[in-house]
C-alpha cells in the first residue's frame, strides 16, 4: 500500500513537471513566432522608408555588396535590380562606379569615422553623362545578420550646381555692368527707399561719395524726385516693373543744376535707380524750338509778304482794268485778278494756320468758294454753296497753289455759265482722301451742263486750259467729265 502511494506521488510529480516544461516550451515557440512577426514588420517598415526617400539610395553590406537600392536610385542612374543587387558598387555599369573619390569614402573614410556628409563627387557616367552628386553615409552594425550595413544616399546637384553658376555669372556681369556703367545707378531698399549702393558713375554726376549717400534718401544727394507715398510707389513699380520720371531737377553738391530722366527698375529685393544726365540734350533741344519759333516766324513774314504782294499786283490790274475802255481786256483783266487772288490766298491761311507746311482744304475751299460768290454777287439764297470732306483733308503748299487755281477756274465757270438768271441751283464741292494715298475733288453743279463739243483733255478755253494742265503737270494726277444730269468734274492727284 506504501508503494502505491509513492507511485501516485512520482506520477503527480512527473505530470507536474511535464506541465511546466510543456507551458515552458509553448511560450517560447510562442516567443519565437511573435519575433519573427515583428522581424518582418520592421524589415516591411525600413523598406517602405527607404523607397520614400526621393534621393538615390544604396544598401551596401560590409564587403560593399548592394544589398538593396530604391527605385529613385534606379530612375536616375538607369540600372535595373538585376544589374545591381549583389554586385559590388564599383562593377556596377560596366564598372562606371568605379570612382577614386567614392572608394576614398567608402574604404578610408567611413570606417573610421562610421559616417560622413555632403562629400561633393564630379563624375563623367558613360551612360547619363555628366553628374556632380552630395554623398551621404551611415554606418550601420549588427544588421540583418552582417557584421554591418552601409547606408549610402546621394543627392544629384548637377542642375543645381548649373544654376549656381548661372547665377555667379549673371550677377559678375552685373556687377561689372554696376560698376561701368556711364549713368548714375542707385540701388535703394524697399521699406523706406534708403540707399544701399552706388555706382562710380553716380559721384562723378552729382558729387556724392559712398559715404554721403548710403543709409540716406535721394533728396539727400540732391535728386529732387517727388514719387509722392513711397509705398505706394513700390505697389506700381512690383505691377509694372518699371516706373520713368522725366526731366528730373538735380542738384550736385557743387551746387550746379542739371536735369535727368530716372528710371525706377524692380530688382525683387531692392530697387535699381537709374540716372541719366540729360542737361546736354535739354539744351540742345531749347536751342533747337528756338531756332524753329525763329524760323516759324520768318516764315508767317514771308507768307505775308507774298500774299501782299500779290494783293499789289492785283490792284495794279485793277487799275489797269479801270482805266481801259476795252470789255474783253477787262474781262482778261478780271480773270488774272481772281487766278491771283486765289493763290493770295494760300499764302493768307498759311500765315493764320498753326502748320505753315499745309493747309486745310476744308476751310480753303469754302473760303475760296464764298469770295467768287461775291465777286460774282451771287445771291447765295438762290444757288446753294455745299462743301463736303470725310474729315480734315491737308496738302501741302506745292500742291496747294495748283489745287486753287484750279478750283478758281471750275468755280467761276460754274458761277457764270451754269445758272444763267442768277440762279437757282445747287453747286456741291466734295474733298476726300482715297484708300490708296490719293486726294480726289468733285466739283458739280446742277446747271444747264457743259456742251458736248467741249474736251477737256483739248480744250478751246483758256480756263479748262489751265486746269488740264494744272492737274497733269502740277499734280501728277488725272481729270474727268461726267454730263449725267449735271455738269461733274473728277480730279484726282497722289499726296
Amino acid at each position: 500500500m506504501k508503494d502505491d502511494n509513492k507511485t501516485k506521488k512520482q506520477l503527480v510529480d512527473e505530470l507536474t513537471e511535464l506541465r511546466l516544461q510543456n507551458a515552458a516550451l509553448n511560450q517560447l515557440i510562442t516567443g519565437s513566432i511573435s519575433s519573427e512577426f515583428a522581424d518582418e514588420e520592421a524589415r516591411r517598415y525600413a523598406e517602405s522608408i527607404v523607397e520614400t526617400v526621393r534621393e538615390p539610395l544604396l544598401v551596401l553590406d560590409s564587403d560593399l555588396k548592394i544589398i538593396s537600392a530604391n527605385r529613385n536610385f534606379y530612375r536616375t542612374f538607369k540600372v535595373t535590380p538585376d544589374e545591381t543587387i549583389g554586385n559590388f558598387i564599383y562593377d556596377l555599369g560596366n564598372k562606371q562606379w568605379d570612382i577614386p573619390k567614392l572608394r576614398e569614402l567608402l574604404e578610408e573614410v567611413l570606417p573610421k569615422k562610421e559616417s560622413f556628409d555632403d562629400f561633393e563627387v564630379d563624375h563623367n557616367f558613360q551612360d547619363i553623362g555628366h553628374k556632380i552628386m552630395l554623398l551621404n553615409a551611415r554606418q550601420i552594425k549588427r544588421a540583418l545578420g552582417k557584421e554591418r550595413i552601409i547606408l549610402l544616399a546621394i543627392e544629384d546637384i548637377t542642375e543645381r550646381k548649373r544654376m549656381e553658376s548661372l547665377l555667379e555669372e549673371s550677377e559678375e556681369r552685373y556687377r561689372r555692368l554696376f560698376e561701368t556703367a556711364s549713368d548714375g545707378i542707385v540701388l535703394l531698399e524697399k521699406h523706406k527707399g534708403k540707399i544701399t549702393h552706388t555706382n562710380p558713375a553716380t559721384e562723378k554726376m552729382l558729387g556724392y561719395n559712398k559715404r554721403d549717400s548710403i543709409g540716406n534718401n535721394l533728396q539727400d544727394i540732391g535728386i529732387l524726385l517727388d514719387m509722392g507715398d513711397f509705398q505706394a510707389t513700390m505697389q506700381n513699380l512690383n505691377k509694372s516693373g518699371i516706373l520713368n520720371y522725366n526731366n528730373v531737377p538735380v542738384k550736385t553738391k557743387s551746387g550746379q543744376h542739371i536735369y535727368t530722366d530716372i528710371y525706377l527698375v524692380d530688382r525683387a529685393r531692392l530697387v535699381q535707380c537709374n540716372i541719366r544726365d540729360i542737361t546736354d540734350r535739354k539744351q540742345a533741344e531749347e536751342e533747337i524750338h528756338t531756332s524753329l519759333r525763329e524760323k516759324e516766324i520768318l516764315l508767317r513774314e514771308l507768307h505775308h509778304r507774298v500774299k501782299n504782294n500779290m494783293q499789289v499786283i492785283s490792284s495794279l490790274l485793277d487799275l489797269q482794268a479801270e482805266s481801259s475802255g476795252n470789255p474783253e481786256l477787262i474781262e482778261m483783266l478780271d480773270k488774272s485778278q481772281s487766278r491771283i487772288r486765289s493763290m493770295a490766298l494760300v499764302h493768307e491761311q498759311l500765315y493764320a494756320s498753326k502748320d505753315l507746311a499745309r493747309i486745310d482744304m476744308l476751310g480753303y475751299v469754302r473760303t475760296l468758294s464764298q469770295e467768287l460768290f461775291q465777286a460774282y454777287k451771287i445771291d447765295p439764297r438762290k444757288i446753294d454753296l455745299i462743301v463736303q470732306t470725310d474729315g480734315n483733308v491737308y496738302v501741302d503748299i506745292s500742291k496747294a497753289v495748283p489745287c486753287g487755281l484750279i478750283l478758281n477756274e471750275l468755280v467761276s465757270n460754274a458761277l457764270k455759265h451754269a445758272f444763267p438768271g442768277d440762279g437757282p441751283g445747287e453747286l456741291r464741292i466734295v474733298i476726300h482722301e482715297t484708300k490708296n494715298k490719293e486726294i480726289q475733288i468733285i466739283v458739280r453743279d446742277n446747271g444747264l451742263g457743259m456742251p458736248d463739243d467741249v474736251d477737256i483733255h483739248n480744250p478751246r478755253s483758256m480756263g479748262l486750259y489751265l486746269v488740264s494742265g494744272l492737274v497733269k503737270k502740277q499734280l501728277e494726277g488725272q481729270i474727268e467729265v461726267r454730263r449725267d444730269n449735271a455738269t461733274e468734274f473728277r480730279i484726282k492727284f497722289p499726296l
